[in-house]
């Protein structure tokens, strides 16, 4: 008997939630149960995926062009990928970064937060250039941020993932400054701790903003002279520009500090967000530090001798050959990858301005400046329904949510998800946002008519709030 996607729908909540049990990830449960479990059920504008590109251009001119798996494809490949496909990673992330990156730098996974798992564990072994990096040491990470970090570095590699609390009010609210990581850095010093690695999500996650050149050159240049930590600078959206926004993306690549200091400078990027495709899972390292290069491609050496850490998350060979075809597609005579980010903002724009319309319409606040970039989200501001409440017997979905969620915050999550609304949005207490009534919304996971249409929907709902 053939299994059919309607086999996975589920008769009960019970059900449902005993399946979603497993998948521990807040965000990635609600994609799940919205794409398996309960499809069509509601507009799911929580999870970070991007659907423009594929419905514009990738289907007709990628995927329907894909013929079937050719034998070399079945077979084992290079876990860190085939030097052609780094070859062709590193172009087009050097014309994104504005420095040419070399292939050798670059080191295929099985997405993003195995990336950064495996910089970590690159890290804690020996020649790394400062001292190596050891369990319990802490990593700094300006908060709000996406969840996963937590999981990427303190499942395995034993560090501790430490919130460096943006602004939440006053006129300098969700801005990112030095003088903020010098004294998250000089706090955890004087209690006994140690940071050992900053990261940096530019553009950023949930905020969308890029960080200006200005203060990137001011932070890293401070790490670098006054710190032994080593910067993560997370570029998974860096082709996700809004079109004339002033504040362009800078690469950590492109910054003063990588010329004196590349072995403390690592960058992850990976084709889920910019090109849509999140559930290929295809992540990449960009590093020149030599004891992470042993870490991604092995040691033979007698004194240390190790296997390649994505030996254990592949960019296999299915991933080679489907990427490989994208990255060799043609379109008018230039790289599809090529017209695809050049086409990218266009689409990104228009359903930005479509959805802020109707944002703005529906009197709905959002955290934003103009003329900065959005990346592919709206950061909500719902402070002011929290609290609120209105008769409505509204089901709880059945995901397995996170432990500690602001309950007033948790309630307007559950009400906007139920009928009639069916809106998810991504609670703020998810990212570690430090105050309650914010949420992330990604207006790049549905196509624009049905984000307005959710908005309009939420709109009538919270209207409803005495």
């Amino acid at each position: 008997m053939t299994m059919t996607e309607n086999d996975l729908r589920l008769d009960s909540a019970e059900a449902a939630a005993d399946v979603l049990a497993g998948v521990h990830d807040f965000e990635q449960a609600l994609a799940f149960y919205h794409q398996h479990l309960a499809p069509d059920t509601a507009t799911n504008l929580s999870v970070a995926e991007n659907v423009l590109l594929y419905q514009q251009s990738m289907d007709t001119e990628v995927f329907k062009k894909i013929k079937l798996i050719p034998e070399r494809n079945i077979q084992y490949m290079a876990s860190a990928g085939t030097p052609q496909l780094r070859q062709q990673v590193a172009d087009l992330l050097g014309r994104a970064f504005g420095r040419t990156v070399s292939k050798d730098d670059v080191f295929g996974c099985a997405g993003v937060s195995s990336a950064l798992e495996c910089i970590a564990f690159g890290l804690m072994r020996k020649g790394a250039g400062t001292p190596a990096l050891k369990p319990k040491d802490e990593v700094l990470i300006p908060a709000p941020y996406w969840q996963g970090f937590n999981w990427s570095f303190e499942e395995r590699p034993k560090l501790k993932c430490v919130p460096v609390n943006l602004p939440t009010t006053g006129k300098d609210r969700y801005r990112l400054t030095l003088d903020l990581i010098v004294h998250a850095y000089e706090a955890r010093q004087k209690a006994g701790h140690r940071p050992r690695m900053l990261v940096l999500t530019n553009p950023h996650n949930p905020l969308g903003v890029n960080y200006d050149k200005k203060l990137l050159e001011e932070i890293y240049a401070w790490a670098m002279a006054y710190t032994d930590m080593h910067i993560i600078s997370d570029e998974i959206y860096c082709h996700s520009q809004l079109d004339g926004s002033k504040t362009p993306f800078t690469s950590a690549v492109a910054l003063g500090a990588y010329s004196g200091f590349a072995d403390r400078i690592h960058v992850v990027w990976g084709f889920a967000k910019d090109f849509g495709l999140s559930g290929f899972r295809t992540g990449f390292v960009v590093s020149k530090n030599p004891a992470v290069h042993r870490a991604m491609l092995g040691n033979s050496d007698p004194a240390e001798k190790t296997h390649p850490l994505p030996w254990f998350t592949p960019f296999d060979s299915l991933k080679t050959y489907v990427i490989g075809e994208l990255l060799g597609a043609q379109h008018n005579g230039e790289p599809y990858t090529t017209f695809a980010m050049k086409k990218y903002p266009e689409l990104l724009s228009d359903s930005f301005r479509d959805v802020r319309q109707a944002l703005d319409a529906a009197g709905i606040k959002y955290v934003h400046r103009e003329g900065e970039n959005a990346a592919m989200f709206f950061w909500l501001d719902l402070t002011k329904y929290l609290g609120k409440r209105v008769d409505h017997d509204h089901a709880e979905l059945p995901v397995i949510g996170p432990d500690g969620l602001d309950p007033n915050e948790k309630w307007l999550f559950d009400y906007l998800a139920a009928k009639p609304t069916e809106v998810t949005l991504l609670p703020g207490g998810v990212m570690h946002n430090p105050a309650p009534g914010f949420f992330r919304l990604c207006f790049t996971a549905r196509p624009a008519k049905e984000v307005v249409d959710a908005v309009q929907r939420m709109a009538t709902a919270l209207g409803k709030l005495k």
